[in-house]
């Protein structure tokens, strides 16, 4: 099929933008899942340190060294290895009441509270989390306000650890959340490929169609050109093919290539505006008649240089008959400055009007044909092109000649057009 490339291209993209996709949805499911733990562990470390609040306040209303021994047993026993494993109560002032941890635990606080750093007491809750080799750790600090006494009369600071259990049910849950999300972006993307590989169908058809049209309106063009300069479309349907065959010889880009192609056939569209007395004349024109005729190329630049899809026609239109040593018309440009398509073209327009019969003469055969153009190198044609040219010329003279009526040339001609222009679709 005509568009299994452009398919395989379509299913590669659309995958590799799915997975894009999925891999951005699952980073930002991940980072909202980190943000509701991070929620979740401040909301429940408050709900677990009030029980420590009362301790402490049964002590300030009662300071004594017999409530101070008894507030550190009552907190010790209050501590538990799934919830806090340190705790630390501070006066009103900031000064130290007492410290309690849990035996297992009571080696590693240190290291924790290196790892916490310094976080200051704000007159309201505040929090870190951090992770130790798995384990979740919360360090909290909350004022202490007394409803009896209306006021703050001390601070709690704690280390609170997350269960093995509960911290890996909330992974799990997370995990779950994001793979999911991942799942349902990929099943989302193979869901719509089909509509969307349906949708570029019809787009392809549609531009295969248009492009066809544009190619069937530059060989009518074509021929529309020839009947008007008394000729037949076979000149350039031969042209057409022989500045191809030339240009792949040289290594042009296809992008190169198919604007030659669009040149070739309308290199003397602008002959069109040129009067019959002039173009028809049997004879040799005169300085003045062939001045006129020379307007042929200014003429055909302002037919095509308003269409887009013809711009890169430009080059063969405007500079085809431009020489190489600058003697040519209308810019006089030379050398380098002539651009790559109109040089070729040059190459092969001229072969062909030599290998042609005309009314004003018989074909030269293929020998004599080089020779003259041999004579013109460096002058009207560029060398190096013309030395590509001479080597691939006799073969491909014989393929053209075989095709001995204008059906079979255009038949030909098909193939290159849908050979190059298919590749643009």
């Amino acid at each position: 099929m005509i568009f299994g490339n452009t398919y395989k291209i379509l299913f590669r993209n659309t995958l590799i933008g799915g997975v894009g996709i999925a891999i951005f949805a699952g980073a930002l499911v991940t980072f909202i899942e980190l943000r509701r733990i991070d929620n979740y562990l401040a909301d429940i470390t408050p709900k677990e340190s009030e029980k420590f609040f009362k301790l402490y306040e049964k002590f300030y209303f009662n300071r004594t060294n017999k409530s101070l021994s008894g507030l550190k047993q009552a907190t010790k026993k209050s501590l538990d290895e799934d919830f806090f494993v340190y705790v630390e109560f501070l006066d009103d002032q900031l000064k130290k009441v007492i410290q309690v941890s849990i035996n297992d635990y009571g080696t590693i606080v240190p290291r924790l509270n290196m790892k916490f750093g310094d976080i200051k007491m704000t007159g309201r809750f505040n929090h870190k989390i951090i992770y130790l080799k798995g384990q979740v750790f919360i360090k909290v600090m909350v004022p202490i306000v007394s409803q009896k006494a209306g006021k703050h009369i001390g601070h709690f600071q704690g280390i609170y650890h997350l269960s093995d259990d509960k911290f890996s049910q909330i992974k799990k849950q997370s995990y779950f959340s994001i793979f999911i999300t991942i799942i349902a972006v990929l099943v989302t993307v193979m869901f719509i490929y089909p509509i969307i590989r349906s949708l570029q169908k019809k787009i392809l058809m549609q531009s295969f169609e248009l492009l066809r049209s544009n190619t069937d309106i530059l060989k009518s063009f074509g021929s529309a050109i020839a009947e008007r300069d008394s000729d037949t479309s076979s000149h350039n349907y031969r042209v057409t093919i022989y500045s191809v065959r030339l240009a792949e010889a040289l290594g042009l880009t296809s992008l190169k290539i198919r604007a030659l192609i669009k040149g070739a056939l309308l290199h003397d569209i602008g002959k069109i505006g040129i009067s019959d007395a002039i173009l028809l004349k049997p004879g040799k024109l005169s300085h003045e008649e062939f001045e006129k005729m020379k307007q042929h190329v200014a003429i055909g630049v302002k037919i095509i240089q308003y269409n887009d899809w013809l711009q890169d026609a430009l080059d063969v239109v405007r500079f085809h008959h431009e020489k190489f040593d600058g003697s040519g018309y209308l810019s006089g440009k030379k050398g380098d400055d002539i651009p790559v398509n109109a040089k070729i073209f040059a190459i092969c327009d001229v072969f062909d009007a030599l290998t042609s019969k005309r009314p004003y003469k018989n074909p030269f055969p293929i020998e004599q044909s080089l020779a003259i153009m041999k004579e013109d190198s460096e002058k009207h044609f560029d060398p190096e092109y013309l030395n590509a040219f001479e080597k691939i010329v006799y073969e491909l003279f014989l393929q053209v000649s075989r095709f001995e009526t204008e059906g079979l040339l255009a038949q030909q001609l098909n193939q290159i057009l849908r050979g190059y222009f298919k590749v643009h679709l």
